[in-house]
Order: C-alpha cells, then structure tokens, then sequence
C-alpha cells in the first residue's frame, strides 16, 4: 500500500492527540515521566529514490557499517544530502494530488538505545515532534506504525515492542513528498528530516489519559475560576474505586485552591471523563503585558493512595471573547502588535534550538512586539512555554497551505474534496489538541492560502466542539462563514479603515507590513488606523526573519543565500528574505522602526512655556509604575540638562506632566554659551529629548530598556547659522588658469579643476590632499529595493526603466566662468540629461560659487524639458572621495538609517561612525544606508584632515565603500566589493520605502513627482 499517495492514510498506530505534558521548562516535569532524548547521532543512509534498496534496513541484524551518521534533529539537505529548495507559492513537483514524484528521495534512520529494566512496568511512549514529510518507524525488528503532518507531533506506544534492560533498534524511513506535501507549501525551504526532538517519556497504566484546563471569571473578575477536565483510562484489566484525583493550585508557592476527586471502579481501556472547578479570590489575570503564572499540579492516586502519576501545568487566569466587533482578553480589548514567526536557523534549517527560540520571544518583548502568528504551522511546542512565561499573545496556525493549487486554477479542490477531509480535520485537532492548555494562544487558525471549502467548515466545527474559548481566524474565509475575525493580507490603508469602519467583527491583519529587503514603509499610517477605529486592532507584519540559509564562500565569508541559490527550479529567488530581523537575529531598521511606531507609550506634546510633557499610556491593562521618564537637552549633540521622573498613568490614561528641574529662565542663555564651544560650522539647533525607560527589571529586560522616545525642537534661534564666521578678505584672492582640458582655480590652500569636456569638478585639492576625486554630478537613481522591484502590485523600476531613468547620459552644454571677485568666483556649467533611443529630457545646471577660503556653495537647478511630473526614485549630487576619509561625523537624523515614511527610530543629534558602518546588510543588496534630515557633515581621515558639507536646508545623505552600480550587480551582500575610493550621494530629496514588495502601491505622499527642482549645498576642506 503506497500510504504516501493516500489522503484518507495519515496515521497508522499512531495514538490520538492529547495535551502536551512534557514541558521542557519544568525539569520536574521531565523527571516524573521519565523524560529520555534521542537527540543526537544516528546512523543514516540517503537514496535518492526510496524504492531503490536497503529494503530490510529496520532489521535487528541489519548492518550499517557503511552508513554515515547524521545529527537529530537535522535536515539533511543542510547535513550534506540532496539541496535545499524554495518556493512561496508553486509546488516542486507536477500538481497531481495525492500523487508525488516516483524518484522520491528517502533518508534511513537507525539508532541504539537502552531502557532501565524499572521501566517495564509502565507505558512507554516515544514522541516525534517534527519529521518532514512521512515516515515509518520500526522498533527491533518490528513495524510500530506510520505519520504525515510534518509539524504536527506523532506519538506510538512502544511498550510491547521494548527489551527492558538491553539494547533496542529503534529504525525510521522518512520519506520526502508524501500526499502530505500538497498540504505543507508554505513560503518557505522545502527541507526533509527529522528535524524537531525525539524522546521516550513512560506513564503508568492507570493514568490521566488527557486534561483540559479553561479559566473564567465571575463578578467582575473578583472570583477566578479553573474548570478542570480530566480523562481517566486504565490498561490494567480492572481499578477497584478508592482512586483518587488530587489537585492544587499554587501561587508563587503558595497553595490557593484544592480539590480531591474520588474515583469509581474502572475496566480496561474504558475513558472515564470528569469535571471540577477550582476557585481564588481576586486572581491575577494572565495577559502579554503581566504574564501571571499559577501552577497548577495533579496527582492520580491509585486505591492504595500512593500517587503514581503528577501532571505540573503551568495554569493561567484569563478569557477571550468578542463583542462588539472588538477583540477582548479578561473583558479588555487589546491591541496587537504582531509579527509572524517561523522556525528557521541560517545554520539548522527547521531546526531551532531552545535559546533560539528564547531569543526570538526576548528580541520581540525587547521590541515592543506582544503577538506572534505562528506561520504556517504549529511551532515547537517549547516556543509556547515561552509565550505563556514572557508574554506573547499567539495566533495558532497550523499546518496546512495549498498554495500551489491557485496557479494551476483549482484553488479551492483540496479543500472542498471529501477525499482529503479527514486528512484536513486531523491537522486541526492534533494541534488543538497537543495545545489547548496554553493561555498564550488567544485564537485558533484554520491554516493559510489553502482557498476556501467545505473542509474548513469541518474544521471549524470540531475547533467550537473541542475549544469553545477562542475565537477562529482563516484569511480565505473572505466572506466570514465560518471565521469571528476579518483577518486580511496586505489591505491597503484606506481598505482596513473601511473594514474598521463597519464594525462588524474586529480587523486584526493576519499579514501586512511586507518586511522584504529596505522598509517597511508607511507603518505610521497602518497605526494611525488601529489607533482610531476600535474594531481596527493591529495586526501581524511579515515576517519576523530573513530565512536565508548560511554558507561559507571561498573567502571564508558567511553569505546568506535564498531561492535558486541551490540550482533549484522552480524557485521565489529572495522572496523568502522578508524579515524583521537578519538571518542571524540582528534587527533590522524596519524592526526598529516598528518598536517606534507602535510603542505603548505615546508621548504626544511638550509646551515648551510651561514646560509641560503630555504621555498616553498605550497599555491594554498595565499603568506605568514600572517605567520612568527620562529627559535631557542638547544642543549639537552636547547635554545642556538632564533628568529622570516617575509619571502615573492607568491603561489608556493621558495626562500632562511638570518636567521637573527643567531650568527654562536662563536655558536659553546656558544653550548660547555652549554652542559657541562648538566648532565653527556645526548648527547650534538645541532639542529636548524625552525616554521612556524600564525603571524595574523584568524577566525580559534590564532596567534602562528604553520603550519610546519622543524628540522636540527648542524655539531658539541664534546669529551663527552653518558656515565659519572667518572673512574671506584674509585670505589671498583667487586666481584662474585654463587650459585646452581644464579651468583651475588656486586659492588660500586650496586648488579646484574642472574638466572642460565633461564641465564637471575633477580635483578638490585642500592644503596638499586630493579630496574630491570626482563629482558633484546630478543623479535620479537609486539601487532598486524590494519595495520598488516587484511584480506583486506594481513595479516601480520597471516604470523607471522604461522612462530611461537608469541610464541618463549627461551632455555639457555650457561651461563658463559667470563672474569673478577678488574672494569668490561663480562657475556655471549646464547640462542636458537624456537616455539613448528615448525622448526623456532633462534641462539642468550646476553653479559653483567659490570662495577664496576654499568654501564652494553649488547650486543644482533644473527641470523636464516636457514640464511636466515625473515620477523620479531620488535627486541628489554624487562625489568620489578619498578611500581614507573613513571617519564621518553628522548633525542629522540617527543613528540608523531613516527615509520619509521610516523615520520614527531616527532622532537628530550628532553622530559618528565609520563609513563602513552606514551599510545596512540586506541580504539582497539594494539602496540602504540612508540618513535624513541632515544640516552638517563631515568625512576626516585619521589625522584629522578632510572635508565637510553644510547647509541651512536640510539634505539626506548615503556614503559607502561601494557604487551603487556595484549594488545593482551584487546578488549577495557578501559580494559588494570594497572600492578605494568612497561614494557619497547628497540627497535633495527621496522617495518613500513602502511594502508593496507584497503589498499595495507606495503612498502619494511619500512618492517624489517632480517638474523642476532645485537645491545647495555647501562644502569645506578642513586640516587638523
């Protein structure tokens, strides 16, 4: 029988699904039942095609002296067999379900272990959480059983198969495409193996079968109540009555409820269900914002009253419930602030070990995160335990998608065939079932992008039988059948206001946000929705991480690879690097910028006269007591002030505060004092700048975590603006020569070329040193992000493309010397910017006014010849400078990069770096590394020695050791090269980032439509 090819075939002595009692949180836990891991090195042979041979490879006998060994859990495409394959929507293999590939790749697993001889009086079980797709499994010799549903756990009773005492040949097949894969096409790496932990744990046979804990509230949330299920089953032949349940609860050790239950006389293998409550007064509900834990134990006491099994479960007082079109947790509605996870390593594939996974939950609590999606399937049960301890609300996805049948036009077959019904339904209640008990999942999901059928009708009707407590979410129910929540994909700005608008059931987005390459952009204005629609209740970006898988290249450089990466065909190429942090757990601007915009803390206004702050507590539930706020002033990066307060405020409250020790008589005077200790062209701008901080450590930060901050600009205004206060007439006057190729203008220390064939600056030499290589020239290009390259909703560079954006040529029209004084001359050349075999046309110029100081002041003017709006990606003046003016200082927004519609992470003040550390590592290289809203710069070699620009106006900028040429041709980051000289771009303005990588088209107002344009700039060398 071909159990792989069999959609009614999906279990075969495998037993039905209970809750979870092995909890790796708890090492009790482990110790009571007996808690053994297989994890580690196993004998394994790959076949390419499982029919092949080893046939007899589960024998007792069988020798494996010419296997290799392999590490479990593990993937074996990233073990050295076979290779990695991504998709994000197209299946691998011809669409012809139940049917799969006959060269179906296979990987044999054997392994030896022993079991203590006190075991025998006992079940023992042994238990795979994670084996992709199929597999059989063979214990000494004989078969015990089969499983699909690759990350859903499988257990089998081994008991009767054991040698107690001995060694035991424990032999699995697992198969790759199984009837199976047409239900698991998620966006991500196929990859095979057994990739989760495998462990024995043993259970009496007079044993708690099955429990279910269910919490609720009475009175105005003064009486918590625990509703305990409990299923008893005996495999002994006969329990006289006399047994007993016993049950308590404790809070932080402490006992706050009992309860006993006498048990009848119980036959063989007959379920016996039985019910209780327990009940405390004034609980502490459980929420992500204080994840309050009660734990709760259970011991089965035999007719003898000796206890012979203890259940410890981590019990939680909180409801969910919808009314009113809202969302409600403990009878609050809750915001959320979501993000969708998978299980992935750059190194291990699906394979995520424990401190893993503790880094995702700390990284998302670090960052104001407080839900997950569980994309597309069940995660490893640990990262549950997480959730319940630090606090994360989870939406419980599992494990089907089905993508691949929407290409070939039959998106809704799979789930409409009663053929796959069961196979449907069991997913479902295996997931339920393993997590039901968890209080950090709110709501169940039905799976993801598998259309819309009478399956999902079936499983929605076993959910509401087995969990009446949480709601039900599946985005391909469009029309709300079945589903309590309108949970779209990637809805516009104004199509989510209209969802909110009608209030019909809350609108939490399961998807939006795309994370892929530079952005997401546009994520104040999504907030902006949540915060004034009540049914409007945030949402989960995609997606948490970039999964690119790391490999070493021939320099012993990681690069991080993705689709096709591997000769695989088809592929999604980067589709799968859409993170909010890099493979290897770094955050990413775009996960700064979420924690910005959504954090909890609002601070909304500061009046300045009497130096008043107004904060709104953002909160579902918590007040601010355990948070400070701290304050400081500055000017040009130097602390005038300082201080530190607490505020309080309840969950939801606004109010205004005293900014206490603010000194606001002579601050103006103070502020002027300290500026003029700063050098001579830094802006003296002063800024009040407020934080809200951790005051009280938490279990998922120390205190000094910052939550928010809020900047405002003081309203002082001063003489000295941006350029040195020194007269020109001190200095010698300025001479020009000229030759048949150049203009040369020799100053004080200073000498300029201009090449006359091009009319473009060739030379900036200051006192000795060549510091402008080339440059400044006009450009409208940026290196394509994901956002703007995409084939989604609307490709951006495409439309570019064919204007000719990307490949103006620029033809002088004019150079000439406009006039000429003793302390200045003024150089103007124009120019016409054109691309070959296209009727695009820009009119532009260029004047340089050069002081004899070595100041130049350049103004950059022009237009479309057609006068009429263009859609342009940026205007900026591109220089060459020195490779050594590697130190770079700025009076801007930082200290990351920031664009028009991602800035909130950003705040001005004065910052330094390398240029090396302006590069933002996308693992698809693209434009990044910007920095906005900037009034000074300055790029010094290690003596001091340089250049610095300067203007009243403000500009962007981007300096890297790389062209953006070399950006374009780079597939990796780890291929840009490092050039010798450094490219910097003076940005006049730039477009917006927004996500329609897979999302809808970029804003208006963030889009940059010019007919004409113009700007200045001003630049000095400097000497140390």
């Amino acid at each position: 029988m071909k159990e792989w090819e069999d959609p009614t075939i999906f279990a075969v002595n495998k037993r039905l699904p209970n809750a979870n009692r092995i909890f790796f949180l708890d090492q009790q836990t482990l110790k009571d039942y007996n808690f053994q891991s297989l994890n580690g090195e196993w004998d394994f042979k790959y076949l390419s095609n499982h029919n092949t041979y080893q046939q007899d490879f589960y024998r007792k006998d069988f020798s494996t002296v010419d296997w290799d060994t392999i590490t479990v859990p593990s993937n074996w495409q990233l073990q050295g067999y076979d290779r990695p394959h991504y998709t994000n929507v197209n299946y691998p293999f011809p669409v012809e379900p139940p049917k799969v590939p006959s060269e179906n790749p296979a990987g044999l697993y054997r392994r030896k272990f022993y079991l203590s001889p006190d075991r025998e009086g006992e079940q023992n079980l042994i238990r795979f959480e994670g084996v992709d797709s199929a597999f059989y499994l063979w214990l000494n010799g004989e078969y015990i059983g089969y499983s699909q549903g690759s990350r859903l756990a499988a257990e089998f009773d081994l008991t009767k198969h054991l040698n107690y005492g001995g060694a035991n040949i424990l032999a699995v097949k697992v198969l790759k495409w199984s009837d199976g894969s047409y239900l698991e096409d998620q966006d991500m790496w196929w990859l095979s193996g057994i990739f989760r932990d495998v462990y024995l744990y043993s259970q009496p046979f007079f044993q708690i079968e099955d429990f279910k804990i269910e919490s609720e509230f009475k009175r105005n949330q003064e009486i918590g109540i625990l509703n305990c299920d409990f299923e008893v089953l005996s495999y002994q032949e006969f329990i006289p009555a006399g047994g007993k349940i016993k049950i308590n609860l404790y809070d932080q050790g402490v006992k706050a409820a009992d309860k006993i239950l006498e048990l009848p006389a119980l036959k063989k293998t007959r379920l016996k269900k039985f019910e209780t409550d327990l009940e405390i007064t004034e609980p502490v509900p459980w929420s992500a914002e204080n994840p309050y834990l009660y734990q709760l134990e259970v011991e089965l006491l035999d007719p003898e009253g000796e206890t012979i099994q203890t259940i410890r479960q981590k019990a939680a007082f909180r409801t969910v419930e919808i009314k009113d079109a809202q969302l409600l947790v403990n009878g609050e509605p809750v915001m959320i602030r979501g993000v969708n996870r998978h299980d992935f390593d750059p190194d291990l594939g699906r394979t995520v070990s424990r401190a893993q996974m503790e880094k995702d939950v700390l990284l998302m609590k670090q960052h104001n995160i407080n839900a997950v999606r569980t994309a597309h399937y069940p995660n490893h049960p640990y990262f549950y335990e997480l959730c319940d301890k630090y606090g994360l609300y989870v939406l419980a996805e599992t494990d089907i998608e089905c993508h691949g049948m929407e290409p070939v036009g039959r998106w809704d077959e799979l789930a409409d065939s009663r053929e796959w019904t069961a196979a449907f339904v069991d997913r479902m209640d295996r997931m339920v079932e393993h997590y039901k008990n968890h209080p950090s999942i709110i709501i169940w999901s039905l799976g993801n992008e598998s259309g819309f059928g009478d399956n999902h009708r079936k499983m929605t009707e076993l959910t509401r039988r087995l969990d009446p407590t949480r709601p039900i979410h599946y985005e391909g129910d469009r029309k709300q059948e079945v589903v309590d929540i309108i949970g779209p994909m990637y809805p516009t700005i104004e199509q989510t206001a209209e969802l909110a608008k009608k209030q019909e059931k809350p609108v939490i987005l399961c998807e939006y946000a795309h994370a892929m390459g530079n952005g997401p952009g546009e994520l104040k204005e999504y907030w902006e929705v949540f915060y004034e629609h009540p049914s409007a209740q945030g949402g989960f970006i995609w997606d948490w991480l970039d999964q690119g898988i790391a490999v070493e290249n021939a320099g012993g450089e990681i690069c991080y690879t993705y689709g096709g990466d591997f000769g695989e065909e088809p592929h999604d190429k980067n589709f799968n690097i859409n993170g909010l942090v890099f493979p290897d757990r770094t955050p990413s601007p775009g996960l700064k910028e979420y924690k910005y915009v959504m954090a909890p803390f609002k601070i909304k206004d500061f009046n300045f006269k009497d130096a008043v702050v107004t904060i709104e507590n953002q909160f579902d539930f918590i007040d601010s007591s355990d948070y400070q706020l701290n304050w400081e002033v500055k000017t040009a990066g130097r602390v005038i002030e300082s201080g530190s307060q607490d505020f309080e405020l309840k969950a939801g409250e606004v109010n205004e505060f005293r900014v206490r020790g603010l000194q606001l008589d002579n601050l103006e005077l103070l502020i002027e004092e300290k500026g003029r200790e700063i050098g001579a062209n830094l802006p003296a701008d002063s800024y009040i700048n407020f934080r809200i901080v951790l005051k009280n450590k938490k279990n998922w930060a120390e205190p000094g975590h910052e939550i928010t901050f809020k900047q405002f600009k003081l309203p002082f205004v001063f003489d000295r603006l941006y350029h040195p206060a020194e007269s020109h007439s001190q200095n010698k006057e300025l001479t020009i020569q000229e030759s048949d190729l150049y203009l040369k203008i020799d100053g004080s220390d200073f000498k300029i070329y201009f090449n006359k064939a091009s009319g473009q600056l060739s030379d900036y030499n200051y006192r000795g040193k060549r510091i402008i290589e080339k440059g400044p020239e006009l450009n409208f290009w940026r290196a394509p992000i994901d956002n703007d390259n995409t084939e989604v909703t609307h490709n951006y560079t495409t439309a570019w493309q064919e204007e000719g954006i990307d490949k103006l040529r620029q033809r002088l029209e004019l150079l000439k010397v406009v006039e000429v004084k003793p302390t200045y001359v003024i150089i103007k050349s124009k120019y016409t910017l054109a691309p070959a075999a296209k009727d695009l046309i820009i009119r532009a110029s260029l004047e340089y006014k050069i002081y004899n100081n070595g100041e130049v002041e350049v103004t950059a003017a022009g237009g479309f010849a057609d006068q009429k709006e263009h859609s342009l990606p940026r205007i900026a003046l591109e220089l060459e400078l020195s490779q050594d003016l590697e130190q770079i200082s700025w009076f801007g927004k930082g200290p990351g990069e920031s664009y028009p519609d991602s800035k909130r992470a950003a705040y001005i003040d004065f910052f330094t770096k390398k240029v090396g550390e302006l590069h933002t590592p996308y693992v698809y290289p693209q434009d990044n590394g910007n920095r906005s809203e900037t009034k000074w710069m300055q790029l010094k070699n290690r003596v001091g020695a340089g250049i610095e620009f300067y203007n009243s106006n403000k500009f962007d900028f981007t300096a890297h050791c790389y062209s953006k040429k070399d950006l374009e041709l780079a597939d990796h980051d780890c291929e840009l090269p490092y050039r010798d000289e450094i490219h910097l771009e003076l940005i006049h303005r730039n477009r917006g980032l927004g996500s329609t990588s897979c999302g809808p088209k970029a804003l208006e107002k963030y889009a940059l439509k010019v007919k004409d344009f113009e700007f200045q700039i001003k630049f000095k060398g400097i000497d140390y």
